[in-house]
């Protein structure tokens, strides 16, 4: 399924058993965004994105010398490059559509959030520069969004994004950076359920394997995700 809508849905599904007994619920939708954010990170790699793919890697170059400059740390800024990098050199239901790439491309999203965020925020105080946490949340998860969000649904997405943090100011001193993670993973897993189901099919198991994988495939890992899942919502949390 090339359509980002399915994917989008799938992703939200996908990521609703792992924050379904988590309070507030205000903070359980905050995660569901890194759900859909991760069920469109793998097409990242398709042919029609390069021009988001040439800017990242300029606003990574860019963001990477202005950290350093300023406080000689650059590596958060330095993901992004990385990231550029890995979207270019894939091909389309390439690495990005494998169970490694999606545990690395998840786990290089939550560590430039991790590290870009405090880093902004002192940046602001050293500079007696008043803005909100809220703010910078907006920022990152727009600018990721931007890059990785259906240009139809983008302007959607900001205002979703947008009215939940009015109606729930986050502090990001609180954020679960494992649950950022597994929600992206678990997201960008529901992309591969779905484009298994396509005459393609994915070859997820690379680089260990060529094998390529279709219906059967996107059956068992439903079987997993809802064994997980009810898991999730039995006796105790496995993610936080």
């Amino acid at each position: 399924m090339s359509s980002f809508k399915p994917h989008a849905i799938a992703g939200i599904v996908f990521g609703l058993p792992f924050v379904f007994k988590m309070q507030p619920i205000s903070l359980a939708v905050f995660y569901l965004f890194f759900a859909l954010i991760g069920a469109s990170i793998p097409d990242l790699d398709h042919s029609s994105r390069k021009n988001k793919i040439y800017l990242m890697f300029i606003v990574g170059i860019l963001l990477s010398v202005l950290l350093f400059l300023y406080e000689g740390n650059t590596i958060s800024c330095l993901i992004i490059v990385m990231l550029a990098l890995i979207f270019y050199i894939s091909k389309h239901r390439g690495f990005t559509h494998t169970f490694v790439g999606i545990f690395i491309i998840s786990l290089l999203f939550t560590l430039f959030i991790m590290g870009f965020l405090p880093t902004v925020l002192r940046m602001c105080i050293d500079f007696n520069v008043e803005f909100s946490g809220n703010v910078f949340i907006f920022i990152i998860l727009g600018a990721i969004g931007y890059f990785t969000i259906n240009r139809r649904y983008f302007r959607l997405y900001l205002l979703a994004l947008a009215a939940y943090l009015v109606i729930f100011p986050m502090d990001f001193t609180v954020i679960n950076w494992y649950m950022v993670f597994a929600m992206m993973f678990v997201g960008s897993l529901s992309h591969l359920v779905l484009d298994l189901n396509t005459k393609m099919g994915l070859a997820i198991f690379k680089p260990f394997s060529n094998t390529v994988f279709h219906k059967s495939m996107a059956s068992i890992l439903i079987l997993v995700w809802l064994a997980f899942a009810f898991f999730q919502m039995g006796v105790f949390s496995i993610i936080y």
